[in-house]
């Protein structure tokens, strides 16, 4: 492969993933203290696929239940980073996330998502007895209707094209669309109370 098609294939996983998925699965290993084949384990595809893409002589995981992992496992390693999941659960975590399936993605993950690491749900300002109050059933809406359009990775590419014009809108597409689901409805909720 040429390097005019090695760095194209950068600068599409810049726009899909943030950076380059060399750069991304290097820490990855680092953070999670696994080796190349044993991220590739996780990820469920070979080492030499891994290899391919993160020398960007493919630009993505075309196998869909591979992509979505990956995905999850990038947003294990925000989470873990922003101290919202314990180090310590990671190795369960990550387990987890190699069994999932997600069928009927494309290669990028569009679709939906495998679950996030378990959070502790906000307290209830309303009856639980009544079910999910109006403002987690309308961040859980709004991450559907995003994610139903677009995977992780695109969505938190789009929030950093927005960024520099629109911190508010990137905000929201971040938080709702590639967050924790406590801290969309927080936003939700926060959002409400500084209307006019």
């Amino acid at each position: 492969m040429d390097q005019a098609a090695m760095t194209r294939n950068q600068e599409l996983q810049r726009q899909w993933y943030g950076a380059p998925l060399g750069e991304l699965c290097r820490d990855l290993c680092t953070l999670f203290a696994v080796t190349q084949s044993g991220l590739a384990e996780i990820l469920g595809v070979s080492p030499a696929m891994l290899s391919l893409v993160m020398r960007a002589q493919r630009a993505r995981i075309a196998n869909p239940d591979a992509a979505a992992r990956l995905s999850a496992v990038l947003r294990l390693a925000h989470d873990v980073r922003a101290g919202t999941v314990p180090a310590a659960t990671t190795r369960e975590t990550l387990a987890t996330i190699r069994t999932s399936r997600t069928p009927g993605q494309d290669s990028l993950g569009t679709t939906s998502l495998p679950p996030a690491p378990p959070h502790p749900a906000p307290a209830p300002a309303h009856d639980p007895a009544q079910g999910p109050d109006p403002d987690t059933r309308f961040a859980l809406r709004l991450r559907d209707l995003l994610n139903s359009r677009a995977g992780a990775a695109e969505i938190l590419a789009a929030a950093a094209l927005l960024e520099p014009d629109h911190p508010g809108l990137a905000d929201l597409l971040r938080t709702c669309g590639a967050g924790r689901t406590d801290e969309a409805v927080n936003l939700v909720r926060n959002s409400r109370r500084t209307r006019p």
